[in-house]
């Protein structure tokens, strides 16, 4: 039952308990003149019956106003009491999500996304001016009714913009997603015969088809490790590989020139000289000397036996010449 039903029903009582009381005074006047010339005194009690009857009215109706009033007044206040709760919880959740989530993919940069709009979108939606707390104070019921109006606007504006920023929120989130996941899926088309250990491709491959962000982040890592350390192990066996080809034709450049030395070294020189052969026939010179003696029969030069010279057969080569 409303206040203002209720007052009327008390009202109505407080007007039937007072018609009571006059009943009861008009019942107990003396009866009207029997014709023994008594006065009838019953109009002069009911008249001031009357009276107080009205009196009476009109109190309680003045205190029924004023109850009816107050408790207008207790409802107005309660009223804006409550809007003023239910405005808090939608502040503090649309706070909860521009300190949490909103704040979150904010530091997501445009070249992290696949659709840079999104990173725009965010910011602009949280360049809004927040509404001012509205206190639920009044004097009146007119200033309650009010502020109850103003409060719940108010709280209205934020759950439109919790909503609208909960939208941009996820825009950004789901176009990080799509990029992570286009990163990867190329990751793999690259890195196909690239990576040292073959497992690190199958793990990313699952967390791309899961789509799940974070798996796909610790995979990519794993494979791009992978490749560096396959690419550093090719480079480190290359270079090996050519270290062991400068020695082996170093080796083999050595053992080709020892060979060569040896073989020179065992080859033997010896010039040959032929000169021309002739014959030679010794001229002497003999006579008589003045002494009356003979001629000496020894001719005028020996040959040496260490050098050149008359062989047996009567060929002569050069060589030292003993001249006498």
């Amino acid at each position: 039952m409303r206040i203002g039903e209720r007052i009327m029903d008390e009202n109505t009582n407080t007007t039937d308990a007072l018609l009571g009381v006059a009943d009861a005074v008009v019942m107990d006047a003396p009866a009207p003149d029997d014709g023994n010339g008594k006065r009838n005194r019953r109009p002069v009690v009911v008249a001031v019956a009357s009276v107080a009857i009205l009196a009476l009215l009109a109190g309680g109706g003045y205190l029924g106003w004023k109850t009816y009033t107050g408790h207008r007044l207790a409802e107005a206040r309660q009223a804006c009491v409550e809007a003023s709760e239910s405005y808090r919880k939608a502040a503090d959740s649309y706070s909860k999500l521009v300190d949490g989530d909103a704040a979150a993919a904010s530091k997501v940069a445009a070249g992290q996304v696949a659709d840079a709009k999104t990173v725009d979108a965010l910011a602009e939606a949280l360049k809004v001016t927040v509404p001012k707390t509205v206190a639920c104070v009044a004097d009146d019921m007119a200033g309650y009714e009010s502020k109850t109006g103003l409060i719940g606007k108010n709280t209205g504006w934020y759950g439109k913009h919790e909503k609208s920023l909960k939208e941009a929120v996820k825009a950004v989130n789901d176009s990080k997603l799509a990029k992570t996941v286009s990163d990867a899926e190329r990751l793999l088309k690259d890195s196909d015969g690239k990576v040292q250990d073959a497992s690190t491709r199958d793990e990313l491959s699952k967390a791309v088809k899961a789509k799940n962000e974070t798996a796909i982040a610790v995979a990519s890592k794993k494979v791009n490790d992978s490749v560096t350390a396959k690419t550093k192990a090719d480079e480190e066996a290359q270079r090996k590989a050519e270290e062991d080809a400068a020695a082996q034709a170093a080796a083999e450049a050595a053992a080709a020139a020892q060979q060569a030395q040896q073989s020179y070294a065992q080859q033997s020189y010896t010039p040959s000289y032929s000169a021309p052969q002739q014959s030679y026939t010794p001229a002497y010179s003999g006579g008589s000397t003045s002494g009356g003696g003979s001629g000496s029969s020894a001719p005028d030069f020996v040959p040496s036996s260490g050098g050149y010279g008359v062989e047996p057969d009567g060929s002569w080569h050069p060589g030292n010449i003993i001249q006498h």
